[in-house]
């Protein structure tokens, strides 16, 4: 597929809340329910696998900016769906809205830019900074 032909596709991830992704396990004192910090990983995937239909060889797509906004509780147990839909696509540059609910409603949305990069290329930039 070409990057182009991603242009107003949604992809879509679920999740169930498991304690492992509270708040609480994150930051203690916080409370017991789905943390933002899981929510941004989530969005984060599901903008991933999507990009990743047209990844080229040696390609994989990296966070850029994330707008965030985390508007209701999810208990242990529920359900998480995120759905990312492709905005813009401007050469290795992809915007996306998305929508998080749980078994109750929308918990979360935003906007998410990723960029396509070689992924030997940023691996090695990355481990040149513990050579400084």
């Amino acid at each position: 597929m070409e990057k182009e032909q991603l242009l107003g596709t949604t992809f879509t991830c679920e999740q169930v809340v498991t304690p492992d992704m509270t708040a609480a396990s994150a930051v203690p004192g916080t409370p017991n329910v789905f943390g933002t910090p899981i929510l941004v990983a989530l969005v984060e995937k599901t903008c991933f696998m999507c990009m990743d239909q047209a990844s080229a060889e040696g390609e994989a797509s990296v966070g850029v900016t994330l707008d965030i906004t985390h508007s209701s509780p999810t208990p242990v147990g529920m359900k998480v769906t995120c759905t990312a839909k492709v905005e813009k696509v401007d050469k290795k540059m992809v915007t996306f809205s998305y929508e998080a609910v749980d078994e109750a409603g929308v918990i979360g949305t935003g906007t998410h830019v990723r960029a396509y990069v070689q992924k030997d290329k940023i691996e090695a930039k990355a481990a040149a900074k513990l050579n400084k």
